[in-house]
């Protein structure tokens, strides 16, 4: 299968991969190409076919970021076609304890102005069925992020690094007031919500700035920034390989398994997941890790994540989208897309005492 118009060809693919010595081998022609991008990033992502002289074909991962168009995710941020690359050419992936890990060979090639990431393909690991049990597994290994600003002490500080990930998606608190507002005239949507749940959402979207100021005073962590099921996978021996990059950083400890528990549901986990459970086994483990009881601000960290991240996300774009036609002629998967905003935003509430800092009513 080839790749979709306006992405790279297969003859620019292989331009790029003779102009660097890499793991594919030399002499790389290209068999075929497929578009995986996912439309919620400004990066081309493509599964590349090799072939090479007295050699099986192998299978690549090529994400050109930069490539594609803004979506509704709008992150506004300067460095997101930048960092991944920046973050592979730096020491940091070599940083990473056992037990957490990015794919393969990643090569980064400069071409045309844009950076080229080429990576083992992984797809066997990221296809794997989430459940508690390996989402428990998940967490442990998450707090192992810990470990490389421990080693690199001056690592945090790096300039390319995120901060402030929790409020990457801020600038969609008025749309989310908009959305709440506009419900009731939705026959799609007024039942999304009770008028008490919309009052404690409009509550929760006022109280970012709130929460913003309160994880930046939480004991810090390296984050992958965007964890979620679908960029995580866990290794026949348990390791956690993460993909996509993009909005690597320093944030709360806690933070990164709120995005991962946030997104649960909506990326295909599987099981009712105890989340204080998942919580505890995250923050004893980056508690050991540090050699202090990082259990209390970790549990801050982590809701904050669903409090920001997930209700911006849910109630701005996600909420956006529908009401723009997302899936109007695809019931099923609108539903879908709707029992996530609701059981993600409601779930977000539940956190909201450990943060002491959303009022009812608006």
């Amino acid at each position: 299968m080839m790749n979709a118009p306006g992405l790279p060809d297969a003859e620019t693919i292989e331009t790029v991969l003779s102009s660097r010595e890499g793991a594919w081998g030399p002499g790389a022609r290209v068999l075929s190409v497929r578009d995986l991008s996912q439309g919620l990033s400004r990066a081309a992502v493509l599964r590349v076919c090799v072939a090479v002289p007295h050699a099986d074909p192998s299978a690549w991962i090529v994400k050109v970021p930069g490539w594609g168009q803004p979506s509704l995710l709008d992150s506004r941020d300067a460095e997101l076609d930048h960092r991944e690359a920046r973050f592979f050419r730096s020491g940091v992936p070599d940083l990473l304890p056992r037990g957490t890990t990015t794919p393969p060979h990643v090569t980064v090639v400069g071409h045309n102005g844009l950076d080229w990431i080429i990576m083992r393909d992984v797809d066997a690991v990221l296809q794997q069925s989430w459940t508690p049990a390996a989402a428990a597994t998940a967490a442990e290994r998450a707090a192992l992020l810990h470990v490389p600003g421990d080693l690199e002490p001056g690592l945090l500080g790096a300039p390319w690094l995120e901060t402030a990930g929790y409020a990457a998606y801020a600038h969609h608190v008025p749309d989310g007031h908009d959305n709440l507002d506009a419900l009731p005239g939705d026959p799609r949507l007024r039942n999304l919500f009770t008028p008490e749940q919309v009052d404690a959402l409009h509550a929760g979207l006022d109280a970012a700035d709130e929460l913003a100021a309160r994880a930046a005073e939480l004991p810090t962590t390296l984050v992958h920034g965007d964890l979620t099921p679908r960029n995580a996978g866990l290794t026949a021996g348990g390791a956690l390989v993460l993909i996509d990059w993009e909005h690597v950083g320093v944030g709360p400890v806690g933070y990164d398994l709120g995005t991962f528990v946030s997104m649960y549901r909506a990326f295909g986990g599987h099981g009712e997941l105890d989340e204080p459970a998942v919580l505890d086994v995250y923050a004893e483990a980056v508690s050991a890790l540090a050699g202090t009881d990082l259990r209390p601000a970790a549990a801050l960290g982590f809701a904050v994540a669903h409090l920001t991240w997930g209700l911006h996300l849910r109630l701005g774009p996600g909420l956006t989208a529908v009401r723009q036609g997302l899936n109007s002629h695809a019931p099923a998967r609108l539903a879908a897309h709707l029992d996530d905003i609701r059981s993600g935003c409601l779930r977000a509430l539940s956190w909201a005492p450990v943060t002491q800092a959303v009022t009812a009513g608006r």
